[in-house]
């Protein structure tokens, strides 16, 4: 299991650097937008600059929004798994508090079941068959990415929820009723 944790540490650790990668990338590409749109793209720039550079490459970045899209779909699908990694997402254990704790484990094993029924139907089998028929559409302003490139922000998140889901599963298995809290670390 020490090995497993590693592995597991090893990829939770890199997907929290590919965020703060993007969310550093998103920042500035909105500053950069909004200072093409504002400053470049103001009356007073196309007075100044209406000689030296051509009409077409003053005002936004034509890429910006596009880039803006493709970053928050990222941020958003690993983001969501690697909450759901910590146990840090939206969980709703009322009820299961109230059941007996053999009752609530039962409830538990099902519920990562459902889970698992979900991740590998929505995110892995119709993710790749999305991100798979759309690797030919090219985004209208970022020429050298495909709409299949972004779409396999689904399966890859997939990948991690399954990954996390089967290690709750374990837990979840190998623990003793009474032992068992079904809490979101924001709870605990």
């Amino acid at each position: 299991m020490g090995a497993l944790k590693r592995v597991r540490d090893l990829v939770v650790r890199a997907v929290e650097w590919m965020i703060i990668g993007m969310v550093a990338l998103l920042t500035l590409d909105v500053l950069w937008g909004v200072f093409t749109r504002f400053v470049l793209g103001s009356g007073l720039a196309h007075k100044m600059l209406s000689g030296v550079i051509p009409e077409t490459h003053l005002g936004q970045a034509v890429y910006t929004d596009e880039l803006a899209c493709v970053l928050l779909v990222w941020i958003s699908m690993l983001g969501a798994a690697l909450a759901f990694g910590r146990k840090a997402h939206l969980g709703v254990d009322f009820f299961v508090g109230k059941l007996h704790p053999e009752a609530a484990k039962i409830l538990c094993v099902v519920v990562q079941l459902v889970i698992i029924c979900v991740t590998v139907t929505v995110f892995l089998i119709g993710g790749w068959k999305l991100a798979m028929s759309q690797m030919g559409q090219e985004l209208s302003t970022m020429r050298w990415l495909t709409r299949g490139q972004v779409y396999f922000a689904l399966p890859l998140s997939g990948i991690l929820i399954l990954m996390f889901t089967l290690e709750n599963l374990v837990k979840v298995l190998l623990s003793p009723a009474d032992q068992l809290s079904g809490k979101t670390q924001s709870e605990a």
